[in-house]
């Protein structure tokens, strides 16, 4: 299960002074990035929904299939106070970030199976939950530090940005926000997994700048 999460992101987006929610469950029970409602097993595999039912490398994650019950309660007991700590800051919030990070090669069913990833994914739900300029500024500065940036693909973002985020802020409900996906062959050992501690340590500190930039330069005081 340890490939199929975003790894070390605890460690490399922990920036001091701002409203952190941590997911410590891993999605291959339970996903916070999808509807509550999203339970199909109609996608192809089983590889996509609030619980999924084959990871993305075609392992079976269950040998006897949880019922409809079963669901409800883990969506209950995890995926509810996820969202419901979120909207404990909205009155407070100016702008969310989703953290993840993804594999260097698209793996089996996605968009960009096979294909070398960027280094820095951004998403905005096609261009929904944050405005153009809030977009730009987050590309030109990873670009500006040596990381190559896409848009969009092939990852836009899902619940969390969708349930939490607008372009425009609508106070105590919605604030701007963008989905990062930062590539693990920046900081993971090939084949161990293991983590590379130096450069998590760099790209943890370039993550604090963003933040002091994020703060003095797009958000409105």
């Amino acid at each position: 299960m340890f490939p199929y999460s975003d790894l070390y992101t605890d460690r490399i987006y922990k920036v001091p002074g701002v409203y952190t929610v941590k997911y410590d469950i891993s999605r291959a029970l339970l996903d916070v990035n999808r509807a509550p409602d999203d339970i199909s097993k109609e996608y192809e595999g089983g590889k996509d929904g609030v619980m999924v039912h084959k990871t993305w490398n075609g392992e079976q994650i269950y040998k006897i299939e949880p019922t409809e019950k079963q669901f409800e309660s883990l969506i209950k007991k995890y995926h509810d106070p996820f969202h419901a700590e979120i909207d404990s800051y909205m009155a407070d919030a100016k702008f969310l970030i989703d953290c993840h990070s993804y594999t260097p090669v698209g793996p089996p069913g996605k968009p960009d199976e096979g294909e070398p990833r960027k280094d820095i994914n951004l998403g905005n739900v096609n261009w929904t939950s944050c405005t153009r300029e809030h977009t730009v500024f987050f590309r030109d500065f990873f670009e500006r530090h040596g990381y190559s940036v896409s848009i969009n693909h092939p990852y836009s973002g899902r619940y969390i940005l969708g349930r939490h985020c607008h372009r425009k802020r609508i106070p105590h409900f919605l604030v701007p926000g963008i989905q990062i996906e930062i590539n693990h062959g920046l900081y993971v050992e090939k084949g161990t997994l293991k983590a590379k501690e130096s450069e998590i340590a760099e790209i943890n500190g370039l993550m604090k700048k963003l933040m002091e930039e994020v703060v003095s330069k797009l958000i409105p005081n």
